[in-house]
């Protein structure tokens, strides 16, 4: 009994244990599963934010069309319908007036300037190239609000460009009571650019929101209808609708009255870099913001590894651009 006693508690002892190599073995698969395992959730995590990138800059990007297609369709835009007192006859009248006797670009409906640097607190549209690193444009476009027809408040139809909403003109209207939505790109206090909106304030003066972020490229062009069939002969940037008034000794606003649709391109990119994305050594990336035809506003991004998507389109202009007489 003792002797088999002895034997049994050998071999129980012998089990309880296990070798070095054993040891080293389960602990290198342990090593492994984890490894695995660590390399899986950050391959999950980076197309997680490769995901999260790219969906923040297509939305950045419908967002920026959406809004400035919106302004833009509203472009001279006043309420001929007379359900108002303050309507009808009157603000016809004004809108002929304000488009046939304004000499410079006041009181144009569609005006902007090419490569472009705005300031975000007065009512200047900036210089023709005077923002020689960006190259970016701006757009001003002005049109009448519209009131309920049994209060003198804004019926929410007619919007600026941070949405809100604009009230009809006086019975007597002027040019400060049009709408004033512009658009122009900036670089903000954290160093990215963005889609800014400038606007008219109740006071009078004007301030400027951040209206989409990451916008890089914002290029504008007119077409330009010269033998008045409102059909475009040509497609202008601003700069050079300006050099053809000054060609042909005439005030700037009537050949700008001469535009009767608009063509935007716009470029936003990712906050993140993301490593995958350099660029092939050799190889051009180049974008073009107002479509292949336009070969001439070509944009070359640096090489940082962010996400980039481009919208490009064409809008023709609803209402009077020109004296209707």
């Amino acid at each position: 009994m003792t002797s088999r006693r002895r034997a049994s508690e050998g071999r129980r002892g012998t089990q309880c244990g296990v070798t070095l190599v054993e040891l080293m073995v389960a602990m290198t698969i342990g090593l492994l599963v984890i490894l695995a395992a660590s390399i899986a959730f950050l391959a999950g995590k980076k197309l997680f934010n490769a995901d999260a990138d790219v969906q923040a800059t297509q939305d950045s990007l419908r967002f920026a069309r959406y809004v400035v297609q919106s302004v833009v369709r509203q472009a001279g835009y006043a309420d001929y319908a007379p359900d108002r007192l303050s309507d009808g006859v009157a603000v016809i009248a004004s809108n002929a007036v304000l488009l046939g006797n304004g000499a410079g670009t006041d009181e144009l409906n569609v005006v902007g300037a090419t490569n472009a640097t705005v300031k975000s607190n007065d009512g200047s549209i900036g210089a023709h190239d005077t923002d020689d690193k960006a190259q970016n444009d701006s757009l001003l476009v002005r049109f009448f609000g519209r009131s309920k027809a049994d209060a003198d408040v804004a019926d929410d139809t007619i919007i600026d460009c941070l949405g809100h909403p604009q009230k009809g003109p006086s019975a007597t209207p002027t040019a400060a009571d049009r709408v004033w939505s512009f658009f122009y790109v900036s670089v903000g206090s954290d160093d990215v650019p963005a889609l800014y909106c400038k606007f008219r304030t109740k006071a009078g003066g004007f301030h400027s929101e951040q209206l989409a972020r990451g916008v890089e490229k914002f290029k504008v062009v007119y077409g330009y209808d010269g033998d008045g069939d409102s059909v475009p002969e040509t497609w202008l940037d601003a700069k050079a609708i300006d050099a053809r008034a000054k060609a042909a000794g005439t005030q700037v606003s009537v050949e700008w009255r001469k535009v009767v649709a608009v063509r935007v391109g716009i470029v936003v990119r990712s906050d993140r870099a993301n490593g995958d994305l350099k660029k092939i050594e050799g190889q051009s990336y180049t974008l073009y913001p107002l479509g292949p035809a336009f070969k001439d506003v070509a944009f070359e991004p640096p090489d940082d590894g962010r996400f980039r998507s481009v919208a490009t389109f064409t809008l023709m202009l609803r209402n009077v651009v020109k004296d209707p007489a």
